[in-house]
This record gives C-alpha cells, structure tokens and sequence, in this order.
C-alpha cells in the first residue's frame, strides 16, 4: 500500500513539471503594442468626426468615400439647407435665429469641433463667416441657434462618379465627375470634373479644400 501511495505521488509530481512553461510573453507580463487608433471617437456626448491618428498610415478608399460623405453632409449644412431647428426663436439685430435641434449640436464649440474632424482650419474659419455680419450660426447665451435657409440641387447637375486616388504619403484626392443635364434634366450634355484634397494635418485626416458640386 505504501508503495502505491508513493507511486501516486511521484506521478503527480511529473505531471506538474510536464505542463510546460508559460509562454515568454506571459511570463514576462510584456503586451503587443496597441494599434493606432482610427476610429472617431465622441467627445463629452458629442459628435465627432475626426480621425484620429498617432501618424500617417494608409486608409482604404471605404475610408475616404466615408469621410467625403460626411464632409459633404456638413458643408451642406451652409450652402445647401442648415441644420434643422426648433419653435425657439431669438431676435439678433435684427433677424430671427431659431434653435438647432440636431442631436451633438448644442453650441457653435460643438459645431466647430464637429468641422475640424473634417476640413482644415482656414476652411472651418471661412464656413463659420459665412453670413458675414449675420452668421448662419450663432450662439445666444451659450445655445446654438441658426438663421434657417437653404436650396434644392442644382436641377442641370446629374449621376456622380467618384474616385479615389492616392496622390502622396500623407494625401489622397477624391475625385468627382459630374454629369451634366440638358435644360429637360434628361439628356447628358458633359461632365463636370472636381478634385478635393484630402490630407494628414497635425494628428488627423482632413479636407483642405472642398465645395459643394450640385
């Protein structure tokens, strides 16, 4: 009996050492190094659009069609219909404003961060004037409000092709061809062609020029 219970022991004993060691990255408590973040975070409940990145990599082109799409949203929101508002209206020298109701939209801080996820400083700044002396957006005791306005499509502007190319380390151009209509908005009379840059500023991905092409 003794002999069997010693037996047992030793069996156990190599079947502990037989386990193997833990694998060296275990062992040492050492991770992989996190991958660069790409994702648009929201900020304090927020929207964001930004792309952030710790440096430069290549983005697919689902990337950038998806960043142009938002662009295009936000540039409309001054050349083609702004942001739509509520019954809230204030009198600003003038001219009635009425409140945004936008969800992330609750003060002009929060539009202009949302523009900077998108197109350089010098073009937030210009979209921001927009309405000169009367802005299209405005904050009124720390509310966004807007003077509402805005248009139909230009009816002579048709299908849109759009293209992506990568142009430089750091740079992509989405290209865009338009058709053009007859004044029966039918027939294809020629294209319009446009090139909007899309570049690596700083820490994230934005367009340096940009307008609307209908």
């Amino acid at each position: 009996m003794r002999f069997w219970r010693l037996l047992a022991v030793l069996l156990c004993l190599w079947g502990l050492a037989g386990c193997g060691a833990l694998p060296a990255a275990e062992q040492s408590g050492d991770e992989a190094p996190p991958a660069v973040e790409a994702a648009a975070p929201e900020t304090d409940g927020g929207l964001s659009a930004a792309m952030l990145e710790r440096e430069a990599r290549t983005l697919t082109e689902e990337e950038v069609r998806a960043a142009y799409d938002r662009a295009e949203t936000a540039y409309g929101w001054f050349y083609l219909e702004t942001l739509p508002s509520g019954p809230q209206t204030q009198e600003v020298d003038g001219w009635t404003y009425e409140r945004v109701d936008y969800p992330g939209m609750e003060n002009l801080a929060d539009l202009q961060a949302y523009l900077r996820g998108l197109f350089s400083e010098e073009m937030v700044d210009d979209l921001l004037a927009v309405g000169g002396s009367h802005p299209l957006y405005r904050d009124v005791d720390g509310v966004l409000y807007v003077l509402p306005s805005g248009r139909e499509r230009d009816p002579s502007k048709g299908a849109a092709v759009i293209q992506v190319e990568h142009t430089g380390e750091t740079a992509y151009s989405v290209d865009v061809t338009v058709d053009l209509l007859d004044e029966n908005g039918e027939t294809v009379t020629g294209v319009e062609c446009y090139a909007f840059p899309y570049e690596f500023v700083e820490d994230h991905w934005v367009f340096t020029d940009f307008r609307m092409v209908y």
